[in-house]
């Protein structure tokens, strides 16, 4: 299967590079899988859909501030993205222009001179880094980091961009990206979800790599994703067990959900805890085992994505729905308007 048969052409001004002045207001389109009809609504119109005895789960990952700034010793500067800790306590990394520096090579960030990393080796895309200072973790990137919004917003990010680039339920630290189907949630949505009769259940994968890596490879079997920590405690998976064994419906609301899920089912699709990774690689033809609805966004057209929901809904349906939304002025991607597919 080639990666051209999904692509696009995206304007740049269907981009959203900010959020909506309120958070819960922007556009919802609503595929029916069955016959292929669109409507559409607005973000808050979701609860409509859910059911007494349905199960809406959320990712509760929080975007950490895991964008930072070195230089070397010629006064040269390089942003680092750290991605995630290794095992031996150094981190994966993405570091822009990282051809220049070899490693042994010795970085100090333009702010604080106590903060230091030091280039170790490469390692896929990235380059495995040691970061250096008195400081914990948790202290150095609340020096010295900055919110990693998406890199096609062409902007530097500002204090607003903390709070509304994570989610009004997130908690647990360490994504370089946020769960965006979730963004436009509020609280009053979750409390009308909630007085559906609806269960609302929490896991975690925290987004790196492996969510927003373009795909590069034409043929789109040739694509490896980059594994991600993922965790499912023992009261979700038998919570969404048994509204599944009792015909309720589970809702993912984002693509990091459908996946986490996906990857913690046996084949008749029931749910058993887990702490670990995935690099779960979901296209057409893959078999779904979990997922009834899904909420999400619009997708980049060379993210692995945008393959996902064509394997959920199907390539010709999210072709005609893309099509759709760019007529309707839908905006595009993090910041961007939504799209319900049941």
């Amino acid at each position: 299967m080639k990666m051209s048969e999904f692509k696009y052409i995206l304007p740049e001004d269907r981009i959203s590079k900010y959020p909506p002045k309120k958070r819960g207001t922007t556009k919802l389109l609503v595929l029916d899988r069955s016959n292929g009809h669109i409507l559409h609504k607005k973000y808050p119109d979701c609860v409509e859909y859910i059911n007494k005895g349905d199960v809406v789960v959320i990712n509760d990952t929080k975007v950490e501030k895991r964008r930072t700034f070195f230089h070397d010793s010629k006064g040269r500067l390089f942003e680092i993205l750290f991605l995630n800790k290794q095992k031996e306590g150094n981190w994966f990394a993405l570091i822009k222009k990282s051809k220049l520096l070899k490693d042994g090579i010795l970085l100090t960030n333009e702010r604080e001179q106590l903060i230091q990393v030091r280039i170790k080796e490469k390692k896929e895309n990235g380059r495995v880094v040691e970061l250096l200072s008195p400081f914990s973790e948790e202290e150095i990137f609340q020096k010295i980091g900055h919110t990693p919004i998406p890199p096609y917003m062409k902007r530097f990010d500002t204090k607003e961009d903390y709070e509304r680039y994570n989610t009004v339920f997130g908690q647990n630290v360490g994504s370089v990206a946020s769960p965006t189907a979730s963004l436009n949630l509020t609280e009053e949505i979750l409390k009308r979800i909630e007085e559906k009769g609806a269960k609302i259940v929490k896991v975690e994968l925290k987004v790196g790599w492996g969510t927003f890596a373009p795909i590069k490879e034409e043929n789109i079997e040739d694509h490896i994703i980059h594994e991600e920590e993922i965790s499912l405690s023992k009261t979700a998976a038998i919570e969404i067990n048994r509204v599944k064994e009792e015909g309720g419906s589970v809702w993912a609301f984002g693509t990091t959900v459908a996946r986490l899920l996906e990857s913690c089912a046996d084949d008749s699709g029931m749910l058993s805890e887990f702490t670990g990774t995935t690099n779960v690689y979901i296209y057409p033809g893959y078999k779904w085992k979990v997922v009834d609805h899904l909420v999400t966004n619009f997708h980049m057209p060379d993210s692995s994505l945008i393959l996902l929901v064509s394997s959920f809904a199907g390539k010709r349906l999210i072709k005609n729905a893309y099509q759709e939304a760019l007529k309707n002025g839908y905006m595009f991607l993090s910041y961007g308007d939504s799209m319900l597919i049941v």
